[in-house]
């Protein structure tokens, strides 16, 4: 499976909206898609047709010991959730303490899913830090960030990067962290500046820019994601863009296996070949240095030739001489 996390450095900037909403257009490429929350808000399953009366989720599955596969619900869109759902007052510490002492606690579960190697799980997570925001760092193979266009979230982003750098970007093969700028309100100055500051920071990293719309409250009145709806507004067209734009940086796992494998193929193939030429070099650097012997042989007999024919030449020489 592929994991993609959903992150933010404060609430309220719409991300259960986003999360929501990727979730649904990657379902529509083609991919099996699970939503997860992991905010206790519980708010991601009402964007993807759930009800506020449902209480079940991965809190009280995990108080319990029970399976996370047990409470997912099944989307209108296809989408696999599973809800956060409602834990009380006295199982949320227990819960807390359990992610805080068990570090693997999240990539245990979601390997219990047993889901297929390129299926998509979109984590919505708390926002701030957290154990449980540092697990999904950890696990995650692609980081969302959502921020505002606003200077509250400019503010907010040396956090954020920090976080990140220390649990996530520092993971052999892992694609850098991109961000969401949500509600960007082209008719107010302030967010205009704000969105400007913020693409002065991130660069290229940001991913995409989602237009303020009522359009997606109004989905999600009605229990769905704008992205569902036939409406065409500017949300749905931002939102499906950047949907488009996180499939392009997903990995694909079967790929991976198939490159790991041929990587470790030409590895023993290039180490096998190593040996046979120093097998076969072996001759022929015997055979080299032979030549080179017979070479010096025949040098020092010319030179010893050479020297009897001169002393000879000098012998007779002197005799004339006489």
């Amino acid at each position: 499976m592929i994991v993609v996390a959903v992150v933010s450095a404060k609430g309220g900037v719409g991300k259960s909206t986003i999360a929501a909403n990727l979730a649904v257009a990657l379902n529509r490429h083609g991919r099996t898609v699970l939503a997860v929350d992991l905010d206790p808000q519980n708010a991601l399953h009402l964007h993807l047709g759930g009800k506020p009366q449902d209480i079940g989720g991965l809190s009280r599955a995990s108080v319990a010991g029970a399976a996370w596969g047990d409470t997912c619900m099944q989307a209108v869109s296809g989408v696999r959730v599973l809800p956060f759902g409602q834990i009380n007052e006295a199982d949320l510490p227990a819960l807390e303490r359990r992610i805080a002492d068990d570090p693997h606690w999240l990539s245990t579960q979601l390997r219990g899913l047993a889901l297929p190697d390129d299926a998509v799980v979109i984590l919505d997570t708390p926002p701030g830090v957290s154990n449980t925001l540092r697990q999904v760092l950890g696990a995650a193979d692609l980081v969302i960030s959502v921020v505002l266009a606003d200077a509250a979230s400019y503010a907010t982003l040396p956090q954020i990067e920090n976080l990140i750098r220390r649990h996530y970007s520092a993971r052999p093969g892992a694609v850098e962290s991109v961000y969401i700028v949500n509600q960007v309100d082209g008719s107010s100055r302030l967010s205009r500046e704000a969105l400007q500051r913020i693409e002065g920071v991130l660069g290229q990293r940001v991913l995409g820019r989602v237009r303020a719309d009522r359009s997606v409250s109004e989905a999600l009145a009605h229990g769905q994601t704008v992205v569902e709806s036939a409406q065409d507004s500017v949300g749905r067209v931002d939102l499906t863009q950047c949907a488009d734009h996180v499939l392009q940086l997903l990995p694909s796992r079967r790929h991976e296996a198939a490159a790991d494998s041929l990587t470790q193929a030409a590895e023993a193939q290039a180490a096998t070949t190593i040996v046979l030429d120093d097998e076969d070099r072996r001759p022929h650097e015997q055979a080299g240095q032979a030549a080179k012997k017979s070479r010096k042989v025949s040098v020092y007999r010319l030179m010893a030739v050479l020297l009897c024919a001169v002393l000879v030449l000098l012998i007779v020489l002197w005799i004339r001489t006489r």
